[in-house]
């Protein structure tokens, strides 16, 4: 029974990780986060301004209380959290420090 949780948590990871068509910001947020709107913020103005490029940028919300798996998964410890492939932000960004994250990830393929 226990392998068969597992194997259901990494189906679900799978959408964090192997959709090749988008680049996604994945932020991490609590009903009862005070910075977690400010965060979602940064991330859309951070995926605006790569518009022009050849992949497009999707921002995905996840609330940590409506998705437990995924959270427990992903061992987030803290919100807001943001996930740009395998580099993750802990706390309110900065736009710049998203913009970073998106240039490194273009760049790394």
């Amino acid at each position: 029974m226990m392998q068969n949780n597992q194997l259901t948590n990494w189906e679900m990871l799978d959408a964090f990780f192997n959709d090749k068509d988008s680049l996604k910001i994945n932020v991490f947020t609590s009903n009862s986060c005070t910075f977690c709107g400010e965060a979602l913020q940064a991330a859309r103005e951070a995926a605006k301004k790569f518009q022009d490029f050849d992949m497009p940028i999707e921002v995905i919300e996840t609330s940590v209380e409506e998705q437990p798996d995924i959270v427990e998964a992903l061992s987030v410890i803290a919100v807001p959290m943001i996930l740009i492939g395998n580099s993750k932000i802990i706390g309110l960004p900065q736009t710049e420090d998203i913009e970073l994250l998106l240039h490194q990830t273009i760049l790394a393929g």
